[in-house]
């Protein structure tokens, strides 16, 4: 059985597509079509890709499982992944690979900060990406959507000086018009309660992205208050005022998703796994697990 997540990134995602399948820049980012036989090895065990990436299905039938939760994806389908997710390819049936026809496309953290595009717009949006992301696009969004494919492709294939900078405009453009489907599809159901000042909203941003990086080894609320110069009880009022949830449960969400990949993908025992999250004993461990699952790591290994 599987142990580990790999972590992959960006230039090693590009290994896995033939030259004629990917276009990219450097490592930022890559747009790759893949269509016939599809290379499954990357997902073939869960994994998480340090970078944002979408995938959208031309035409087949696949299953993705998005921290361990899993979603049938159909013609027309966008899926929009965050880093740190574990991920997982899987298919519907054994002749689905001769089927199915998508486009990839992954962009670098370091590229993705650089984009004009103001988060605090469309926050409301990206977070009900995190809920859901998978969206099912109608025609008229496609034609619109393979416009900037397009043009992206051309401008990359091309000589010309500032294809980064170019290019970088485009994505950013493309956000903004995917956060208008989803607002367009999402507009009959609660907003979500997203709230704060934009200094807030940034500060509860670099939160999630340090639980993400440092969860395995720390679930002390003081350690990522220190990471960003405030106190534990700030820390905390932020986490709430933005999203509505506590700090803690973030955290928690981190170190629970991890402990059931490793339950149900790996060998270990749970003494191991205790000591892999660093918790001071499995007694610890269990007890945690028990209250955030409702069963005991055992009791959730047999399902």
């Amino acid at each position: 059985m599987y142990s580990d997540v790999n972590i992959f990134s960006i230039s090693e995602v590009k290994e896995f597509f033939v030259s004629e399948e990917l276009i990219s820049i450097d490592d930022d980012f890559i747009m790759a079509r893949q269509s016939d036989s599809m290379n499954q090895q990357m997902l073939k065990y869960p994994c998480r890709i340090d970078a944002f990436w979408a995938v959208f299905c031309i035409k087949g039938d696949i299953r993705f499982s998005i921290n361990l939760k899993d979603y049938d994806i159909h013609d027309n389908t966008l899926v929009i992944n965050m880093p740190g997710n574990i991920i997982q390819y899987k298919s519907l049936n054994e002749d689905i690979d001769k089927q199915v026809d998508m486009v990839i496309f992954a962009i670098s953290r370091d590229y993705m900060f650089d984009l004009s595009f103001d988060l605090n717009k469309v926050y409301g949006d990206v977070m009900k990406i995190l809920k859901n992301p998978c969206f099912v696009l109608t025609e008229e969004e496609i034609v619109l959507a393979s416009k900037y494919v397009k043009l992206i492709y051309d401008i990359i294939s091309g000589d010309f000086i500032y294809k980064k900078e170019c290019v970088r405009l485009l994505i950013s453009s493309i956000f903004y018009l995917f956060s208008s489907f989803i607002r367009d599809r999402l507009k009959n159901e609660k907003s979500e309660d997203i709230k704060g000042s934009s200094r807030h909203r940034k500060m509860f941003e670099i939160f999630i992205a340090l639980v993400s990086e440092h969860h395995l080894r720390e679930r002390r609320l003081s350690f990522y208050a220190d990471k960003l110069c405030i106190t534990p009880r700030y820390l905390s009022k932020v986490v709430k005022d933005v999203s509505g949830k506590s700090a803690v449960e973030y955290i928690d969400k981190f170190v629970i998703l991890e402990a059931q990949h490793l339950l149900r993908h790996s060998d270990l025992g749970i003494k191991e796994i205790a000591d892999r999250l660093n918790f001071e004993d499995p007694s610890s461990f269990y007890k945690y697990f028990k209250s955030q699952v409702g069963m005991t790591p055992n009791q959730y290994r047999r399902q």
